[in-house]
């Protein structure tokens, strides 16, 4: 049995969460109405291969680690999912009830693209469709990469019916569809 803690805040910056989400070194997925980047966190900053990114105009982030989950909109409201309580930050005062499961399931999610090209710890996937994604990733020797997530599988207290209730995403890997089940 796994548990997931969740804590909250409410009035941050996207960049107030990223310094006060223990997110650093992590992966953010940041969405904004004319663009979409994948960056690195460091120092509070989203970091492409291209330079800083501008956070002004995201209205939703996605940032992770292999422990810590961010979730951001821009009304200011964050979240931090983990397993570890201890890594909640104490600067998000609201605490949901820990979520204690039954189950958990691993989740792939293959990304558009072939790889390109690695280098500086960064990996470019280029497809038609997509364009050319660069990942923060280091020795990708594979064609393809993955997102890996964890779902977290709860029972309906009523009903005992199991159900997926919350998911985190954990990191990106290399992928190769030999051996792939």
């Amino acid at each position: 049995m796994t548990t997931l803690y969740t804590a909250c805040a409410g009035n941050l910056t996207l960049a107030q969460a990223l310094v006060q989400a223990g997110v650093e070194g992590g992966c953010a997925l940041l969405t904004a109405p004319a663009t979409y980047h994948i960056a690195r966190v460091h120092a509070g900053v989203c970091e492409t291969p291209a330079g800083v990114v501008d956070l002004n105009p995201v209205f939703e982030a996605r940032v992770f680690t292999p422990q810590v989950e961010l979730r951001w909109v821009e009304a200011g409201h964050a979240v931090v999912l983990t397993e570890e309580e201890r890594l909640l930050p104490p600067d998000f005062p609201d605490r949901l009830d820990p979520m204690r499961t039954v189950a958990t399931l691993s989740a792939h999610y293959l990304v558009w693209g072939h790889v390109t090209r690695a280098a500086s710890g960064w990996v470019n996937l280029r497809s038609r469709r997509v364009g050319t994604l660069a990942l923060p990733m280091a020795n990708v020797t594979t064609d393809a990469v993955r997102l890996i997530a964890r779902e977290y599988v709860v029972t309906d207290e009523i009903h005992g019916n199991a159900y997926v209730s919350e998911e985190r995403l954990i990191g990106f890997e290399p992928y190769s569809a030999e051996g792939a089940a």
